[in-house]
């Protein structure tokens, strides 16, 4: 065995010559592969975002572009009504978000491009104007469902087909007139119960067909008017019989002994759908306040 020294000495011996017996010391050429990768893969990127950058450009236009080109070529402009100004950011941005998705898919699959529609007379207020949208359909509207609650089947909801006019074609008042005959059930009916509804939809028009929206759809918007129904005053009545005649001439020659009476709506409550999500109760205020 050996002496305390002799121990001291060889250890010190070994440590010299290992230092570090478990570390690995790295080569040159594996630092210099290893940077020539990194520089590759960097460069790989760039080019990709490069050549993504170019095709998107080739591919989508601006959005001014995309509606001269698209309007020329597809009747765009008859699908999807133009911003007017003072409209809500909302509603420029989904304008254009649906007019470049259509003109993307117009340029990348030139086989499913949809020929030109016809263009409609028919042309609402933004969504977003809900008081306004009413006051349109009810307005651009000939003709609704009016309801009552039926004298003759004892309190059974009963609804007709009637024509009649908010006023003349350039002055609309809101209020519906219709011009009803003594012996029609409307009213018998609202003598007993005046409460009464008036339903109609732009599926009248034109609008919803062009589209192609079922009548049912929520775009094909809808409203209904609820209040009270009563004879016309006769300080009233001049003005609504010649708000009638004007969008319906032939109630002019209609026969003078069926006892025509005038009668409107006192709207109370006014209901509508225009878009997904659920349908709106539009302040009555603000349905009279809208102008057209």
């Amino acid at each position: 065995m050996g002496t305390s020294e002799d121990k001291v000495k060889l250890l010190s011996k070994d440590q010299i010559e290992a230092p570090f017996p478990d570390v690995e010391v790295e080569d040159e050429n594996t630092k210099e592969d290893s940077g020539h990768i990194w520089r590759f893969v960097c460069y790989a990127l760039a080019f990709m975002m490069v050549v993504g950058v170019f095709l998107s450009a080739i591919t989508f236009q601006n959005s001014s572009a995309d509606e001269q080109s698209f309007s020329r070529d597809a009747g765009y402009k008859a699908r999807v009504r133009q911003i007017r100004p003072g409209e809500r950011f909302d509603d420029r941005l989904m304008h254009d978000m649906r007019m470049r998705e259509e003109h993307r898919h117009a340029k990348m699959f030139p086989m499913f491009k949809p020929p030109p529609l016809p263009e409609s007379s028919y042309d609402p207020p933004s969504r977003f104007e809900k008081a306004k949208t009413a006051r349109y359909i009810v307005h651009n509207s000939d003709w609704g469902s009016l309801s009552t609650i039926s004298v003759s089947m004892v309190g059974v909801p009963f609804g007709v087909a009637i024509s009649f006019s908010d006023g003349t074609v350039t002055n609309s008042t809101g209020v519906p007139y219709f011009y009803v005959a003594k012996f029609d059930p409307i009213v018998k009916n609202f003598e007993a119960n005046d409460l009464s509804s008036l339903a109609l939809s732009e599926a009248q028009s034109d609008y919803c067909k062009v589209h192609k929206w079922d009548p049912e759809d929520p775009l094909c918007s809808k409203v209904t008017l609820i209040g009270k129904l009563v004879h016309v005053g006769p300080e009233e009545e001049k003005f609504a019989l010649n708000a009638l005649f004007a969008r319906h001439p032939v109630m002019k020659t209609w026969p003078k002994d069926h006892g025509w009476q005038t009668l409107k709506l006192v709207i109370t409550d006014v209901w509508l759908l225009d878009f997904y999500g659920g349908a709106n109760m539009v302040p009555v205020k603000d349905y009279f306040k809208a102008e057209l």
